[in-house]
């Protein structure tokens, strides 16, 4: 269902751009000759309509229309964790709630990945309630603790119920005293799991492990299920460690794992500043780290894509409100677009509940990174676009893919271009096709807020809520013929070009 509402005109007036064009008119030389004329005519547009507003900016995006797919992501690639941590205490973790049940529901299909720091301490024990031992794990002022068998099923029903995979991290520190994985608990909790039909996916610790989890998993009934790993961190650190236990592991592995996966953070949250979250420069950090795990699976000579497993702004729980307000918002779009552009698989937000980046707060009420991500859901397909824009990694960051095919009007084809205005001004931006855009339309969703750590979070000046009865609310857009607009300060945008027919997207 598409919660976009396209009753503000006549949607009979949509059916003609359904109907073919006779024929192309020019040729790719012809076709190049009017970009540039149109280019040179948007030059003097914007030069004009400029004095509208204090613009800091001008810019020009071309999507060639008739250029091939340049990726496809899973359907599940935005996904999100929830910290095994919080199964601690399941009294308070609010997976049986319908409210709760219902915000995870609008982020389907999608990965949970059920994981962190404490599934090195959790055991599991189908025979005993809840209890909590006190026994430090390798020095550190962290406790192990017992998941019972009922507190589990109360999970797994939780992402059955919000139509989601989940995806169980396997406690890697119960070792034999040889220091090899002893692996009698995982046995346990598979056995469960498959007693129950539940379908679940796996994760656990280093190379020889994999080996030996992958074999138990095929043994007992899990071998269509994914096992991924091995969870790299330090990915970009100036000592290459992060890359150097990649290598190694894929070195070692024997294609145990279906997709390699890493941790992504951009800052220290407990140093972060309000204006890291909006800097260029705190931004280009996620090329270089793609690249470096691209390099390092390219070195393997492995058919194997990557997973951004668990991501979020700043590391140690988040920065206090700000990786759980508006401004987190600009990291997090621009790292869906970036990721799905480079070929990253699946990307797992760090975290819908629990954290100082939560997307759902301890009193259930969505914050902005939830909204952006249901919008994501409503209007972004798998099929990535190349765009070309001047300034890639500047203040403006855009990207495209074709448009869900839920939120098509009458199934004429349409592109979404979405993104984030990281400068203090208005900017003006030029969507330039390559053709058949005479019949276009735009829908503008623009996204702001009141400050940057707002909670709220505004769609064309409204803000958004639930219905009381839990639904969404009708995403209401601006509606354009023109392929010229304003962007506020400090906002992210998604437009849906309504009528373009791109030859990935038909």
């Amino acid at each position: 269902m598409s919660y976009f509402e396209n009753n503000i005109w006549n949607k009979n007036e949509y059916h003609t751009l359904g109907r073919k064009e006779n024929e192309q008119a020019a040729k790719s030389i012809i076709g190049s000759i009017v970009v540039g004329i149109f280019l040179i005519l948007f030059v003097i547009s914007l030069w004009n309509v400029g004095r509208s507003h204090h613009l800091s900016k001008n810019f020009v995006v071309i999507i060639d229309t008739d250029s091939k797919l340049l990726q496809k992501t899973s359907e599940r690639y935005l996904s999100f964790g929830l910290d095994s941590s919080n199964l601690r205490d399941m009294n308070v973790f609010p997976v049986k709630k319908d409210k709760f049940i219902n915000l995870a529901r609008y982020l389907s299909p999608a990965f949970v990945r059920v994981g962190g720091t404490s599934a090195d301490c959790l055991f599991f024990d189908k025979n005993v309630p809840f209890e909590k031992a006190t026994s430090p794990v390798d020095g550190q002022n962290i406790s192990n603790f017992t998941l019972a068998a009922d507190d589990y099923l109360a999970l797994y029903q939780f992402t059955k119920k919000a139509q989601l995979r989940m995806m169980f991290d396997l406690n890697a520190l119960i070792r034999n005293p040889d220091g090899s994985w002893n692996d009698s608990n995982a046995r346990d909790i598979i056995n469960f799991s498959k007693g129950h039909s539940m379908e679940v996916d796996w994760q656990l610790g280093n190379a020889a492990d994999y080996i030996r989890l992958r074999k138990l998993l095929n043994h007992l009934g899990y071998e269509m299920s994914f096992l991924v790993g091995p969870e790299v961190n330090h990915i970009g650190d100036d000592n290459r460690a992060g890359e150097k236990y990649a290598t190694e592991f894929l070195n070692n592995s024997k294609s145990t794992v279906d997709f390699l996966t890493w941790h992504q953070y951009y800052l220290n949250g407990r140093e972060a500043k309000v204006m890291d979250f909006v800097d260029p420069n705190v931004f280009n950090r996620l090329p270089m780290q793609v690249d470096r795990v691209q390099n390092v699976i390219n070195q393997s000579n492995k058919k194997i894509r990557m997973w951004m497993s668990e991501t979020s702004t700043a590391w140690g729980g988040g920065a206090p409100e700000l990786s759980n307000r508006f401004v987190a918002g600009f990291l997090w779009l621009d790292k869906l677009g970036y990721g799905a552009a480079a070929g990253v698989d699946v990307v797992v937000r760090q975290s819908l509940f629990g954290g100082n980046y939560a997307m759902v707060g301890e009193d259930l009420k969505p914050n902005p990174d939830w909204w952006v991500s249901v919008m994501y859901k409503q209007f972004v397909s798998q099929r990535v676009l190349k765009l070309k824009t001047p300034s890639a990694s500047g203040t403006v960051r855009l990207y495209a893919h074709c448009t869900l095919e839920s939120a098509l009007i009458s199934r004429v084809p349409a592109v979404t271009v979405y993104g984030v205005n990281l400068n203090n001004d208005y900017v003006r931006l030029s969507l330039l096709l390559s053709n058949n855009s005479r019949k276009s339309k735009l829908f503008l969703y623009i996204l702001t807020a009141d400050s940057l750590q707002s909670r709220d979070i505004r769609l064309n000046g409204e803000i958004l809520t639930l219905n009381p009865d839990g639904s969404l609310p009708a995403f209401k857009p601006v509606i354009m013929d023109s392929q010229v607009i304003t962007l506020p300060p400090y906002s992210m945008a998604f437009i849906l070009m309504h009528g373009v027919e791109h030859r990935a997207c038909i």
